[in-house]
């Protein structure tokens, strides 16, 4: 989401589509850590409805997971010692999704299989072309088009701005799918239903999949995926070991974090980021 929003200091500035419209909106902190409280102001170009009100503060909401009460996960992560530490460290942070699992199926979509940068423009060219913007102080914040959009928008222009038939291809079937589903649905419906929905859509698999899963609905009751990152960071934190871990021993020490195994590798994942970054970096020779 590099350059779709404005932080500073303890607001962010993005926008987002809503029924059609584009709706600003300014999130801002006026709480502290142990009552946190935020506030938010939206702008549009027409009356706002009561209706519009409640979904705005709804997908603020579920963007910055204000609703994830952490304190069950916290109790038992400060009864694991390996984990003190990170809690200690990041203590309130939660993860910050896709604005709309639709943007981060689209995502998921476009990342597969070529750099970062690159997926990055054809996202912004996807913005620019079917998307919107509304400009907020003489700067222009741009939305990802809804699904309604995209279809309305059709398979061939989606294509001309891809430049890739089959990232087009797949991102049709994204489109089509997302706009016929139920985004409660998704968000409350059992893990491996949803999950099963997502390996339906043409172009999603088992990464794909996943990634939607936590990254954009915040699904965190369960492990996901492992992955080589995850067991090396395991085998450090409660190990101290180098040599990764077999799935099936990162998941016997995630056992014990029940319907919170999903935030529990996500803390030691951005944990072990914070506390082995120069570790990981190559040895460089100075002459």
């Amino acid at each position: 989401m590099r350059n779709e929003q404005e932080v500073g200091g303890a607001s962010l500035t993005k926008a987002i589509e809503v029924d059609g419209q584009t709706v600003g909106f300014e999130v801002a902190s006026c709480g502290n850590t142990e009552k946190p409280r935020l506030k938010f102001m939206g702008y549009l170009k027409v009356e706002p409805t009561a209706r519009l009100e409640r979904f705005v503060a709804d997908r603020i909401a579920f963007f910055l997971s204000l609703r994830d009460d952490l304190r069950e996960f916290y109790k038992l992560a400060m009864e694991d010692p390996p984990m003190r530490p990170a809690i200690e460290h990041f203590y309130g942070h939660k993860q910050v999704k896709f604005l709309t699992p639709f943007e981060g199926a689209c995502w998921a979509i476009l990342a597969q299989r070529i750099p970062m940068a690159v997926a990055h423009s054809i996202k912004g060219r996807l913005v620019a072309k079917i998307g919107s913007s509304i400009n907020l102080g003489g700067v222009d914040y741009r939305a990802f088009p809804e699904p309604e959009k995209m279809s309305a928008a059709g398979e061939m222009q989606i294509s001309e701005v891809v430049r890739n038939k089959r990232k087009a291809e797949y991102l049709w079937a994204v489109t089509e799918a997302f706009r016929n589903v139920d985004e409660q649905w998704l968000r409350t419906a059992p893990y491996d239903d949803v999950h099963a929905w997502l390996m339906d859509i043409k172009g999603i698999g088992e990464w794909s999949a996943n990634f939607v899963m936590l990254r954009s609905l915040g699904r965190m009751e369960e492990l996901s995926s492992v992955g080589p990152d995850l067991a090396c960071d395991v085998a450090r934190m409660y190990f101290e070991k180098d040599e990764p871990l077999s799935d099936a021993d990162v998941c016997k020490v995630a056992e014990k974090y029940h319907v919170w195994q999903g935030y529990w590798a996500y803390y030691v994942r951005i944990y072990s980021e914070f506390t082995y970054v120069f570790r990981r970096a190559k040895p460089t020779k100075v002459e």
